[in-house]
């Protein structure tokens, strides 16, 4: 049986920006289910642990977009590489199904410095509903799938579609209700080249709602770009467009949920706990794909370096910073860091309260690099750091344990040279 805390294996607690969007969350998680291994421990179809809502004014829209300047209003970063992030050639995808009509994806704006990826693009987003009520043939092929539309608030039903608001109000009186969703979107992945056969699977990503109803989409690859699409002149990128729909059915007491065609064949693969599981669910069919070359722009790399203590013990901090990532390696000169995970199952037993390290890394005025992640490394440990669109003069870090209001002297780091 499919419950939601096998997909938050995958993706981790959602936010607040994903309870606001929790429609179209549930519409990626139910073609997500299709999938037969997760091949990255992070994909954009299940980002929607960071994705924020907002509603722009079509000011934006009236002297050209750059998806860069509309993200940059809350992420100072891409607000820098907008105007790096203008494309020359591109070709939107279009698509037509009974279902949902006609609708596009286009790449819009896209950033490359041979190291780092960044691309913007919209998605139409087309959907549409029906009711449903699955004969026992078809009840068969759908499976259990618990706290789906369940702890759905006011503010949440009211953007749904009355079909969903219907499910919804179905639960709540114990009554039986079905409804089946077609959609058509934009892959949670990308490839590049001109024979689309380099894989592209974003580290991290954000998404917004455009005045007019399209999504506007942002997938950076920062961290696992692949080597063949490293330090190329150009890259040539291509984002498929997914055809999909989903079944959700209320018999009066139990959820099911079949993602998929009703036709569609036995599957056998390999979830997310290993275990091998089976079922009709299949993935999104590719109906079409958006075209679009970004030349790259050569990027300035700077390595900043320091010396401090944490704890009473002397540390090593070493900084690489570009415009777009900043990755930071903390060693101990003396006694190693305590593991997090090691102290929480000491002796492979559960136990104790869990370490949570925190981190500030500030420039020279002061402003916060934002931490994406934080790795034990041997002797040390190291950070992952969004950049801010430039290159700062100098910085500084402070270590200190989460929930202590003590923290370590800030180390000061200089440029190399």
């Amino acid at each position: 049986m499919i419950v939601r805390e096998d997909f938050l294996a995958a993706l981790g607690e959602p936010d607040e920006g994903f309870n606001r969007a929790v429609d179209a969350a549930l519409r990626r998680i139910c073609a997500e289910e299709a999938r037969p291994v997760m091949k990255k421990k992070l994909s954009i179809g299940l980002l929607a642990a960071i994705i924020a809502i907002l509603t722009l004014t079509g000011a934006a829209l009236a002297v050209g977009l750059n998806l860069f300047g509309i993200f940059g209003r809350w992420d100072g970063r891409l607000a820098e590489l907008a105007p790096q992030a203008e494309l020359e050639t591109g070709t939107p995808g279009e698509a037509a199904t009974e279902k949902t009509g006609k609708s596009a994806v286009e790449i819009v704006n896209a950033y490359y410095d041979g190291e780092s990826l960044i691309v913007a693009y919209i998605d139409d987003n087309a959907r549409a509903f029906e009711p449903f009520t699955p004969t026992a043939e078809e009840l068969a092929r759908m499976e259990k799938a618990e706290g789906f539309f369940e702890g759905v608030e006011p503010y949440e039903l009211g953007q749904m579609d009355p079909i969903q608001q219907a499910f919804v109000e179905a639960k709540r009186a114990g009554k039986p209700y079905g409804f089946v969703e077609y959609s058509v979107f934009a892959s949670d992945q990308m490839f590049a080249g001109e024979d689309g056969g380099i894989e592209l699977i974003p580290s991290v990503g954000d998404e917004t709602t455009l005045d007019d109803g399209r999504r506007a989409c942002l997938m950076e690859f920062s961290e696992d770009l692949p080597e063949e699409a490293r330090n190329r002149d150009e890259l040539t990128l291509r984002l498929p467009i997914l055809r999909h729909e989903c079944r959700f059915w209320f018999d009066g007491k139990d959820t099911y949920l079949l993602s998929g065609p009703l036709d569609a064949e036995m599957q056998t693969y390999e979830w997310i706990d290993g275990e091998t599981h089976t079922s009709y669910a299949s993935a999104p069919e590719q109906i079409g794909e958006a075209v679009a070359t970004v030349k790259r722009t050569p990027a300035e790399t700077r390595t900043y370096a320091g010396e401090g203590t944490y704890n009473g013990v002397p540390v090593h901090v070493e900084a690489t910073v570009t415009s777009v990532r900043v990755t930071v390696e903390i060693t101990a000169m003396g006694e190693a860091f305590p593991d997090p995970y090691a102290v929480y199952c000491e002796d492979g037993v559960r136990g104790g309260e869990y370490i949570r390290y925190d981190f500030r890394l500030e420039d020279e005025k002061g402003t916060a690099l934002r931490v994406r992640e934080i790795s034990m490394e041997g002797n040390g440990m190291a950070l992952t750091c969004f950049g801010d669109g430039r290159l700062p003069e100098r910085l500084r870090l402070t270590i200190g344990v989460e929930g202590e209001e003590e923290t370590g002297e800030p180390i000061a780091l200089t440029a190399a040279g």
